[in-house]
């Protein structure tokens, strides 16, 4: 049985809500090396709370009152920009926490938290918890353990972000150069680059092994080779759709 094999909700029995709660729990890093008893002691400290699609958990600058873990559905934790768009950190699935690291300090939510559709989670009061880490010092230890781990996912999405970035500046160059030149026939086109890979590469603000890589992402695409200095281009309408796209997912 799955923890999503029953609904966690008030009508369950007491013990079958402690049982699935329990069940949920285990799965998160900072409960996982946790013994039955002492994570039996937390579940009967937490509460069950169903959020419908596209409810709110809790907005950004909001008192911290606790934090989250994933039983059913998925939350989206997001900040919203000065222009209004919605920036996605992360969603969290089942069998993951979230919003734990405000209880090291911080006294707002950092973010937003809403349901992508309908979920179900086990809500840890931070005021309990604290006494429970006063009780069991291990505690801080598995939070430490969970927040390097959403810091490592963070780090991955900046370096992902910043690769596109570098994509961007680099496919914009070079689509500039194209039309600059004039020396395509509508879909294929050659480049001679003006100068060394090397002072290219700084001159787009980025590193000669990030240029290499965006020059094999796209011959693995097939919308170009290069040969030494001369790049020689297959579609530029698929390079034109290739920016578009990558672009999108900047925003």
């Amino acid at each position: 049985m799955t923890t999503t094999d029953l609904s966690l909700t008030p009508h369950c029995p007491g013990e079958v809500r402690v049982v699935l709660m329990m069940r949920t729990l285990r799965q998160t890093n900072l409960f996982r090396e946790l013994s039955s008893s002492a994570l039996e002691n937390i579940v009967r400290g937490c509460r069950i709370q169903s959020v419908k699609k596209g409810s709110y958990l809790f907005h950004e600058g909001e008192p911290v009152l606790g934090f989250f873990a994933v039983h059913s559905g998925a939350i989206n934790v997001h900040r919203v920009t000065e222009d209004g768009r919605e920036q996605v950190i992360r969603v969290f699935y089942p069998g993951e926490c979230f919003a734990e690291a405000v209880l090291v300090g911080n006294h707002c939510y950092p973010a937003s938290a809403k349901a992508t559709e309908d979920a179900q989670v086990v809500f840890v009061p931070g005021a309990f918890f604290r006494d429970e880490i006063r009780r069991d010092p291990d505690l801080a230890l598995n939070i430490l353990g969970s927040m390097s781990q959403h810091l490592r996912f963070l780090v991955e999405t900046v370096e992902g972000l910043k690769l596109r970035q570098a994509e961007s500046r680099i496919v914009r160059w070079l689509l500039e150069q194209i039309q600059t030149r004039q020396n395509g026939n509508g879909e294929q086109a050659e480049l001679q680059l003006p100068l060394p890979k090397h002072l290219l590469a700084s001159q787009l603000g980025t590193t000669s092994e990030t240029l290499s890589r965006v020059f094999a992402r796209l011959r693995k695409l097939k919308l170009l080779t290069v040969e030494g200095k001369r790049i020689h281009f297959h579609s530029i309408s698929g390079l034109r759709e290739f920016l578009r796209e990558i672009e999108q997912q900047t925003l």
